[in-house]
C-alpha cells in the first residue's frame, strides 16, 4: 500500500507528465520533416561520422555501484534485481553483508561520487581514442542521473547531488567526442522502494511516463546517439517507440546535427535503426554485416564495476586491439564500457587497457579511424596467419592479427597494381613485394615494429581476384 507521501509524488508525477506530453504534442504539429510511420522512419541514413568513429565509450555507474557485486560472469549493475530472488547467489551474499532489512534505496545515500572528476574522465577516454561517450543515463532501476523535473528520484536530488549527465556532457563536447546519455527504462525492475513513486510498469500511464522521460533527455542533452535498451520486453507497439524516434529525428534536424539511434526499440533488434547491436551482449560477429553495427562489451565480464572480478576476467590490451580491428573490419564500432567504482574512479585495470588501446591508435589509427569495410573482412597467409582489411582512399590496409615467425608474407587472391607502394604504417618504411600470379609476397623486417596488431598499407586500390569470381 502506497504511503500518503508516494500518493502525493505521484500525482506529481502524473502532472509533469501531462505538461511534458503538451509541450512535445505542441512541438510535433509544428515540426513534421519525420513521421512514425517506416516509410519516413527507414528513410534515415546513419550519418558519416558514426561510420568514421569506431570506437566509443559506454559507460555503467550508478546506485548499483555501491554493492558492485555479482557472482563473476555475472552483470553487477542487476544487483537490484538479484537481491531479492531468493534463488539468486546476490539474495544471500546482500543479507550477509548488508543485513536483511537492507533495501536498494539504502544505498543510494552511500552513492556520494566523491571522488568523481568529469574532466579526468573525459581526458582518459579522449586519450584511449573514444570519438563518442554513451553514459547510461538511467537503467533499469529507474533511478536518473540528470536533473529531471519528471521525478524528484535522480542523482541531482539524491546521493551524489550532481546532474552527472551534464557534468560530464560539458566535459565530452569540450573535448570534440560526440555524446548522447542512453535510457534503459524499456525495462525497469518496478518496485516502489528503488524505483521511486510512478506507474506500475508496462501499463499505459508507464509509457507516457517513460516517453516524457526520454524526451526530456533528448531536450536537454540533445544527444547525438540515442541508445535505447530494455527492448525485449514487449513489441514496438506497446513501448510506442516510434513516436519517440520521430521526435528526435525532428528535433535533431531543428539543432543542425546529424544523428544516430540504435535497434532497440522492442523486439526489433537487427532490423529496424541506424545501427544494430548484437543480439546477445558479448557475442562474437563472425562475418562482415553490410548494415552498420556496433558491438557493446565490457572490459570485463560486468558492465558495471563488480569487485568480485579478478584479472583473469578481463581483456588484455592484445585482446581489446584485436577485437577494436575485428569489428571495424567486420563494419562495426566498437562500444566498450567503463564501470567505475561508486566514488568516481576508474579501476586502475581499466585505465591501462584504454591507455594501451590508445597507445595503439595513435601508431595505427589510419587504418581505423575514416575507414570502410573491404570486398572482405579477413583472410589468412599461405602460412596461416590471420589478417583483417580496411580500406580508405584506395588504399588497403592490411592488419597481421598475431606476430609472425618469418622474414616474409605471402597472401592468396590479392593482386597489386604495378606501381603499388607496400609500407608499415607504424614507421612509413617500404617494403618490398612480389606479385605471383595470384598471390602476394611481402618481406618484413627482422622485428616489426610496435605491438598487439601489426599494420601494412597497400596503395592504389589493390584487387580482390576471389571476390572477383577468378
Amino acid at each position: 500500500m502506497k504511503t500518503c507521501h508516494q500518493k502525493f509524488a505521484c500525482i506529481l508525477t502524473y502532472v509533469f507528465v501531462f505538461f511534458f506530453t503538451l509541450q512535445t504534442f505542441n512541438y510535433t504539429v509544428m515540426a513534421q520533416t519525420w513521421n512514425q510511420n517506416w516509410d519516413s522512419i527507414l528513410k534515415h541514413e546513419t550519418p558519416e561520422w558514426f561510420r568514421d568513429a569506431k570506437f566509443g565509450i559506454f559507460i555503467h555507474w550508478g546506485v548499483y555501484s555501491v554493492p558492485a557485486w555479482a557472482p563473476r560472469g555475472m552483470y553487477s549493475e542487476w544487483y537490484p534485481r538479484y537481491m531479492y530472488q531468493s534463488e539468486h547467489p546476490v539474495y544471500d551474499y546482500h543479507r550477509n553483508t548488508w543485513g536483511e532489512n537492507f533495501e536498494y534505496e539504502d544505498f543510494i545515500p552511500l552513492w556520494k561520487a566523491e571522488n568523481w572528476d568529469p574532466e579526468e574522465w573525459a581526458e582518459l577516454f579522449e586519450k584511449a581514442g573514444a570519438r563518442y561517450v554513451i553514459p547510461v543515463g538511467e537503467h533499469h532501476d529507474g533511478f536518473p542521473l540528470w536533473d529531471s523535473k519528471l521525478t524528484d528520484w535522480n542523482a541531482a536530488q539524491m546521493g551524489p547531488e550532481r546532474d552527472l549527465m551534464a557534468e560530464l556532457g560539458e566535459a565530452v563536447r569540450a573535448r570534440n567526442m560526440k555524446y548522447g546519455p542512453s535510457y534503459h527504462g524499456l525495462l525497469n525492475y518496478y518496485t516502489p522502494e528503488f524505483s521511486g513513486p510512478h506507474p506500475d510498469y508496462l501499463n499505459d500511464d508507464y509509457i507516457e511516463f517513460m516517453h516524457a522521460k526520454i524526451r526530456e533527455i533528448i531536450d536537454l542533452f540533445e544527444p547525438d546517439i540515442l541508445w535505447l535498451d530494455g527492448d525485449w520486453m514487449a513489441p514496438l507497439e506497446v513501448f510506442r517507440t516510434r513516436e519517440l524516434v520521430a521526435y528526435y529525428y525532428n528535433r535533431a534536424e531543428e539543432w543542425g546535427k546529424e544523428v544516430a539511434i540504435n535497434d532497440r526499440w522492442g523486439q526489433v533488434r537487427g532490423i529496424f535503426g541506424d545501427f544494430f547491436t548484437q543480439e546477445y551482449e558479448y557475442d562474437v560477429i563472425d562475418r562482415l554485416i553490410d548494415h552498420k553495427w556496433e558491438n557493446t562489451r565490457g572490459m570485463g565480464q560486468s558492465f558495471g564495476y563488480n569487485s568480485n572480478e579478478i584479472l583473469e576476467d578481463y581483456l588484455t590490451v592484445t585482446e581489446l586491439v584485436q577485437m577494436l580491428v575485428d569489428n571495424v573490419s567486420k563494419n562495426a564500432n566498437l562500444l566498450l564500457n567503463v564501470g567505475p567504482k561508486a566514488d568516481g574512479t576508474i579501476p586502475d585495470i581499466q585505465k591501462n587497457l584504454l591507455l594501451g588501446l590508445g597507445e595503439w591508435l595513435n601508431t595505427n589509427g589510419e587504418a581505423i579511424y575514416g575507414t570502410r569495410p573491404w570486398f572482405t573482412a579477413e583472410a589468412k597467409t599461405t602460412a596461416d596467419d590471420e589478417l583483417r582489411f580496411t580500406w580508405k582512399d584506395n588504399t588497403l590496409y592490411v592488419m597481421l592479427m598475431n606476430d609472425i615467425d618469418s622474414d616474409k608474407i605471402t597472401i592468396p587472391w590479392i593482386q597489386a597494381s604495378q606501381d603499388a607502394e607496400v609500407s608499415l604504417l607504424a614507421t612509413g618504411e617500404l617494403l618490398n613485394w612480389i606479385q605471383e600470379g595470384n598471390y602476394l609476397t611481402i618481406e618484413l623486417p627482422e622485428k616489426l615494429p610496435g605491438a598487439h596488431v601489426y599494420v601494412l598499407s597497400i596503395s592504389n586500390d589493390p584487387g580482390y581476384l576471389m571476390k572477383r569470381g577468378r
